[in-house]
C-alpha cells in the first residue's frame, strides 16, 4: 500500500537443492530470529545451528511422551496414568487372646408367642385354670373369651419360672417377673415380718427403673378404677388382669385370690388415684394367701409405695393435681428416700419437685378442704 513502509522480500536460500527439509526449517527459523533470540537458543561453546536443530528435531511417534509436569519421587519421570498401581496386601491381624476380652452379657432364651387355647380345658394345669373351672359351665366359655380378647398376644414364660399364670401378659413384664421369682425362691419359709405392719425397703423394690417416668398414669384409668372397686367391695386383692373374678362364685373365691393384708387399709389410696396393683399380685398371688410374715408381703408393700409415688409425682407435674394420701404412704416414700426414687431420671429437678410435694402436703389443712373435695370430686376422692 502507498504511504506505508515497504517490506523487503526474504533472501533466497543458498543451500543446495539436495538439502533435507529439516535443514530448511532450521535455516528459516534461524533467519527469522533476531540476534537476541538466537543467543538464547544456542548453548555456550556450540554453534547456533546445532542448538536450533536439536530443539526443532521431529519427535518419533513410536514411543509416547510422558505427561509433562509429572515427576516421580526419585527424580525420574512419573509412570503413565494408564498403568495400574500395585496394591500391597494388608498384614494379617493378630488374634486377641480370649483372656483379654471382657466377659459378655449372659444371653437369655428369646421368648416366643404363646398359643392361647380355645377352651379352658386345653389350658395347662395351674391356679388360673382352677379359677376358671370354678365358674359355672354356662358362663365359663364367655368368661374365657373375655380374657382372650383382652390378652390376644401372650408370651411364653422365661425358663425356670413357675407362677400362677401360664404365660406372660406382655414382654415388658419379663424383667420384673424374673426379679420377683428370684426373690421368692430365696425365701426360707419362716415368718420374716409382722402381718400388721407394712414393710417398706428398697431391696424389695423389684420393678425396673426409672420410677418417676414422664408418662401420664391416667391412660390406665379404667384398670385403676376396676381394681379399686374390687378390693373395696369384696375385700380381696385382685389384679386388673384377673377378669374372671366377677364370674367365680363368692363361696369359691378364697382358694384363688388373696384377701387384703391387715395393713392395707392404712395404705389405701383415694378412688381415682392413678396407681395400679403391683405385678406380684397377678403372677404370684398364691404367695399372698398365706401368713403376712412372708417376704412376698414386703415386696407388695414396697412396690405399692413406688407405684403411688409415681402417680403422685406425675399428676402434680402434668395436671397440677395434689392428692391427699394417708400418712403411711408418705412415710413410706420418705423411707425409700428422695435421691433413690429419683435416681437416673431424665429430669434433674425431680428430687426437688418430689420434696416440694411432700412439704406442701404436710402443710395443708386437709380437714378444712374435705367439704370442697366432696363437692367437686365426689365422696371418697382425696
Amino acid at each position: 500500500m502507498a504511504g506505508g513502509p515497504s517490506r523487503a522480500p526474504p533472501p533466497k536460500s543458498s543451500h543446495p537443492s539436495g538439502a533435507s527439509r529439516a535443514e530448511d526449517v532450521q535455516l528459516g527459523t534461524e533467519e527469522s530470529l533476531g540476534p537476541e533470540d538466537s543467543m538464547d537458543i544456542t548453548r555456550p561453546g556450540g554453534s547456533s545451528q546445532s542448538g536450533v536443530a536439536k530443539s526443532a528435531a521431529p519427535v518419533s511417534s513410536a514411543a509416547p511422551s510422558p505427561t509433562p509436569g509429572l515427576v516421580s519421587p526419585g527424580g525420574g519421570e512419573a509412570a503413565s496414568p494408564d498403568e495400574e498401581e500395585e496394591i500391597l496386601p494388608l498384614p494379617p491381624r493378630r488374634a486377641v487372646p480370649r483372656l483379654l476380652l471382657p466377659p459378655g452379657p449372659r444371653r437369655r432364651t428369646p421368648l416366643r408367642a404363646w398359643k392361647v387355647p380355645l377352651t379352658v380345658e386345653e389350658m395347662p394345669p395351674g391356679l388360673l385354670k382352677d379359677a376358671y373351672l370354678a365358674i359355672p359351665v354356662l358362663r365359663r366359655l364367655d368368661a374365657w373369651h373375655r380374657r382372650t380378647r383382652r390378652f390376644p398376644c401372650q408370651v411364653t414364660l422365661p425358663e425356670g419360672v413357675e407362677c400362677d399364670l401360664p404365660a406372660l401378659l406382655s414382654r415388658d413384664d419379663e424383667a420384673e417377673v424374673l426379679s420377683i421369682a428370684g426373690a421368692l425362691a430365696e425365701a426360707t419359709g419362716e415368718l420374716e415380718f409382722d402381718n400388721l405392719t407394712p414393710v417398706v425397703d428398697s431391696r424389695w423394690v423389684l420393678r425396673p427403673r426409672p420410677f418417676l417416668s414422664g408418662e401420664d398414669p391416667h391412660v390406665f384409668h379404667g384398670q385403676v378404677r376396676e381394681e379399686h372397686r374390687l378390693r373395696t367391695t369384696s375385700g380381696y386383692l385382685v389384679h386388673w388382669s384377673r377378669a374372671e373374678f366377677a364370674s367365680v362364685p363368692e363361696v369359691k373365691k378364697g382358694p384363688y385370690y388373696p384377701i387384703l393384708p391387715g395393713w392395707w387399709e392404712s395404705m389405701e389410696v383415694p378412688c381415682g388415684f392413678p396407681a395400679r396393683i403391683p405385678l406380684i399380685v397377678a403372677y404370684f398371688a398364691s404367695y399372698l394367701r398365706g401368713s403376712g410374715g412372708h417376704r412376698a408381703f414386703a415386696i407388695l408393700a414396697s412396690n405399692w409405695v413406688v407405684e403411688v409415688a409415681r402417680g403422685w409425682y406425675a399428676d402434680v407435674c402434668r395436671r397440677g393435681y395434689l392428692w391427699h394420701l394417708p400418712p403411711s404412704l408418705v412415710e413410706g416414700i420418705e423411707t425409700l428416700g428422695f435421691p433413690w426414687l429419683c435416681y437416673a431420671e431424665d429430669d434433674r429437678g425431680a428430687e426437688e419437685v418430689l420434696r416440694a410435694i411432700v412439704r406442701l402436703h404436710s402443710r395443708l389443712d386437709w380437714g378444712a378442704l374435705a367439704p370442697f373435695l366432696t363437692i367437686f370430686a365426689g365422696p371418697g376422692v382425696g
